[in-house]
């Protein structure tokens, strides 16, 4: 106990001495690492600082570029450009944004020789019609980061709000957004350009606002410790400056933050620090550490070479201790060892008796000279005597195998011969009959003396089953030789090729497997198949694809090219089944077939059927190239036509104003032929491009019936829009959607009489699990045969009711059968019972789903 308690006290003050060494190192971890964040925290303020002195000075400098241009128009913006877009300067671009109301358009357009345009699914569009417009005139230079001619900015974010306010007041405003969608934010600076029509637009070159201004304001660059992050309040997700671009954003608290106005747009600039902050301690610290380390060592030192005099004096008092222990274990140990011994040996002679006695078997014991030791129940029993009367009987009594006539042979002689293996033997009972048994003879060896075990088992009743598997063996032979000649007889009748083959080796063939083959008599029996495939690759490729569905109990079949005895190769199909699939090594049978005149034939089929589809595809091409050089003049006859009607009607002459319409209606309908045939081009070589994406197709609907509308009231013929529920949400392209609803419109219009009514219904469906949307278009016209319901969906194809006088190219509809397999829809026509015809087409909801429905249905 007092060892204990002088060990405890021991490592309790090695315990206290390490928990002040940590507690005194985590101090001045926690000083070190205060010190860093206050220094980041100082770069952090110094960075952001910058960057708004910076943009105060772009903002000032746009405001007198601004004032300079507009006072000296001479000057030119090319002059300009020169001036300020340099390598070092803050400025990457230059331009001029004009303010255009609705009735300036046409005119802005005929100056700058292109339409005002929007971005959209990165493509450039023309814009729809709106009040006013804010389009870039002008922009130098030409780079990557030009902003297009005639590109609205009103269109993204706030930017109109931006551009107005601008243009009212004489402050610059910073302009932030992404007008090219090109993934990056882009930061411009619009001020008002001497009237408040034209706006000066400066673009920002980025990495030049974060970095210092000159080298002798700092004594260091903040971006070598801290990242620099700006936002604005439009635009809260994506960063518009950031000191460290293409790594992820943090998403940790900023080490220092501020908030400014600049430029009409609220920031919130933050830095973050590059690295995580990691203390380290200098020399003092570490002198400070080792110092409290060496006097804890010393103390502990002290203590224990106390400790170790004190337990050297125990350990010698308990060592003479132990060792008087050990010697009176010893000697209990012996005694009991004694004890068990002979309580072992005695239940060792019982258990030995017990199991002689209960054995099943017959157990026999037989002394070195060949006399009976002892017999058990069991072979008493065999014996049919008393195992009394058995004992000191010689043992060839009852076994003649075991007996030796021969006196000077001792019985040690005629056991050596039958021990340690089972042999075969009679048994002599007292009945005179002569039992067959099977012995096994083993040696025991004692301390003075050995003798003999022997086990007899009765073995009469094996003996008549192995007579009876004989004669099985036998009657199973003959039967296996009568099915060998049946088989025989059954290949040689068979006007088929037939083989049956070991191990890829030819064991049997008929007659006719020699006529296909070219060989002469019997001479292919056991040689190998390799012969007769083409090459021994083909043999090894065509082993390894069959014979492992040969093992699974398939019925194969395949085509390959097979060699004759004299060389000649011919298409051949085999068929072939596993004897027993469960036994491979019983063999397969094959059937050869000679197919080449069939694949002659389907060869020629093949080469037809590529030369048709060459000729069709450079038809197809050739009517794709044609419509777009069709097209480029058309367009050109169109502009002059409009132009001439405008003129004409600033003219007051309304005949040549007739005559210009009559031109464009023309032209706009040869248009839209060549567009039919442009689409259907492009279709048939896969060339359409689809932008398919969440959609509302109940405006698609809405904006192809108002477009139709006038067209309807020219017959008289009203047009009526049911959608069920109102907002029906799918994943489409709009404007190929929309192409197939005017074309359905269209129709129904043409082919119904004046004062009807056409009837548009739109609703959502469940079929198999997914969710549909069926729209139909019916209308009051003649109808369509029912032999034509699916012949019109052709190209070039009208129905034969309506082709006289209705004019059309039978495209149409073909298009838009076209558009609908593309979105994985299907549209239908049928015939309505009160007269009339009813168009009917579905799309999925989900055009991902469906998708990836398909893939995995290939």
């Amino acid at each position: 106990m007092p060892r204990l308690n002088r060990l405890s006290s021991l490592l309790l003050c090695c315990l206290l001495g390490m928990g002040l060494l940590l507690g005194e190192y985590g101090l001045l971890l926690e000083h070190d690492r205060e010190e860093r964040q206050q220094q980041l925290q100082h770069w952090g303020a110094l960075g952001t600082g910058i960057v708004v002195l910076q943009m105060q000075n772009a903002l000032e400098h746009s405001r007198v570029l601004a004032q300079q241009l507009a006072s000296d128009p001479g000057r030119g913006l090319t002059e300009l450009a020169r001036r300020v877009v340099r390598d070092d300067s803050v400025f990457a671009g230059i331009g001029t944004v004009e303010l255009v109301e609705q009735n300036r358009r046409s005119a802005f357009e005929n100056r700058i020789a292109t339409s005002i345009r929007i971005l959209q699914n990165h493509h450039l569009q023309a814009s729809p019609i709106q009040l006013q417009y804010y389009p870039v005139a002008s922009y130098l230079p030409d780079d990557a980061n030009a902003l297009p001619q005639g590109l609205d900015l009103s269109r993204s974010g706030n930017a109109k709000w931006v551009l107005d306010l601008a243009r009212r007041s004489d402050l610059p405003m910073l302009l932030s957004g992404q007008p090219l969608d090109s993934g990056s934010s882009r930061l411009d600076v619009v001020t008002r350009l001497g009237n408040d029509h034209t706006l000066l637009l400066l673009h920002l070159r980025q990495d030049k606002l974060i970095q210092p201004i000159s080298n002798e304001l700092i004594s260091g660059n903040p971006l070598h410790h801290v990242r620099l992050l700006v936002w604005g309040k439009s635009q809260p997700d994506r960063p518009l400056l950031d000191s460290s671009p293409g790594r992820p954003l943090p998403t940790d608290s900023p080490i220092f933050s501020r908030h400014s106005t600049l430029g009409g747009a609220e920031l919130q600039l933050g830095a973050y620090a590059l690295r995580p902050v990691r203390a380290q301690l200098g020399p003092v610290a570490w002198s400070i550490l080792a110092a409290s380390a060496l006097m804890l060592a010393a103390l502990l030192l002290m203590q224990h070479r106390q400790l170790r005099a004190r337990l050297r004096e125990e350990a010698q008092a308990e060592q003479l201790r132990q060792q008087l222990l050990e010697n009176d274990r010893t000697l209990r140990e012996q005694i009991s060892d004694r004890e068990q011994s002979e309580q072992a040996l005695a239940q060792s002679e019982a258990r030995q008796r017990a199991i002689l006695q209960a054995s099943s078997d017959a157990i026999i014991l037989i002394d070195r000279s060949g006399h009976i030791i002892q017999a058990n129940p069991a072979a008493a029993k065999l014996v049919e005597q008393s195992a009394q009367s058995l004992e000191n009987l010689p043992v060839g009594v009852l076994f003649p195998e075991l007996y030796n006539a021969s006196p000077e042979h001792a019985f040690e002689h005629t056991a050596q011969r039958h021990e340690g293996r089972p042999f075969e033997a009679h048994l002599s009972r007292s009945d005179a009959q002569h039992l067959p048994v099977e012995l096994s003879l083993s040696r025991v060896v004692m301390p003075d003396d050995w003798f003999y075990v022997t086990v007899c088992r009765d073995i009469s009743r094996r003996k008549e089953q192995e007579e009876a598997l004989i004669k099985l063996k036998n009657s199973l032979a003959e039967q296996v030789e009568v099915q060998s000649r049946q088989l025989a007889a059954l290949l040689d009748a068979s006007p088929l090729a037939m083989a049956y083959i070991v191990d890829r080796h030819l064991r049997q063939v008929n007659h006719a497997f020699l006529e296909l083959f070219q060989q002469q008599g019997m001479d292919v029996i056991g040689h190998p198949t390799m012969h007769y495939f083409e090459n021994p690759e083909q043999w090894e490729r065509t082993g390894k694809a069959l014979y492992s569905l040969l093992n699974d109990g398939k019925v194969v079949q395949t085509e390959v090219k097979l060699r004759t005895g004299k060389g000649q190769l011919f298409w051949c199909r085999l068929h072939g089944r596993a004897v027993n699939p469960s036994v491979p090594k019983l063999g397969t049978i094959w059937v050869y077939q000679d197919i080449s005149a069939q694949r002659a034939v389907e060869e020629t089929l093949r080469h037809a059927k590529i030369l048709a589809e060459e000729t069709s595809r450079a038809k197809t091409e050739f009517l794709a190239n044609m419509s777009h050089e069709l097209r480029t003049p058309l367009h050109a006859i169109l502009g002059f036509t409009e132009m001439g009607q405008l003129r004409a009607q600033g003219m007051g002459e309304t005949k040549l104003e007739q005559y210009f319409a009559r031109i464009n209606t023309s032209g706009s309908r040869l248009l839209t032929l060549l567009n039919d045939l442009l689409d259907m081009a492009k279709m048939e070589v896969g060339r359409m491009e689809y932008a398919i994406g969440r959609g509302n197709l109940t405006q698609c609907l809405r904006e192809a019936g108002d477009e139709m509308t006038p067209l309807g009231a020219r017959n008289q013929i009203q047009l009526q829009l049911v959608c069920e529920p109102d907002l029906l949400i799918a994943d489409i392209d709009p404007f190929r959607m929309g192409q197939v609803i005017r074309n359905l419109l269209s129709n129904a219009i043409k082919f119904s009489p004046p004062g009807s009514e056409i009837r548009i219904q739109a609703h959502q469906v469940e079929r198999e699990g997914q969710d549909w949307i069926m729209v139909s278009v019916e209308d009051s016209g003649p109808g369509l045969p029912d032999k034509e319901l699916e012949t019109i969906f052709d190209k070039f194809i009208q129905s034969s009711t309506t082709k006289t006088g209705a004019g059309g190219t039978g495209l149409g509809l073909a298009i838009c059968r076209e558009i609908l397999h593309a979105h994985h829809g299907w549209i239908t026509a049928g015939n309505l019972p009160g007269g009339g015809a009813i168009f009917t087409f579905a799309i999925p909801r989900h055009f991902q789903l469906m998708k990836e429905e398909d893939s995995d249905a290939t």
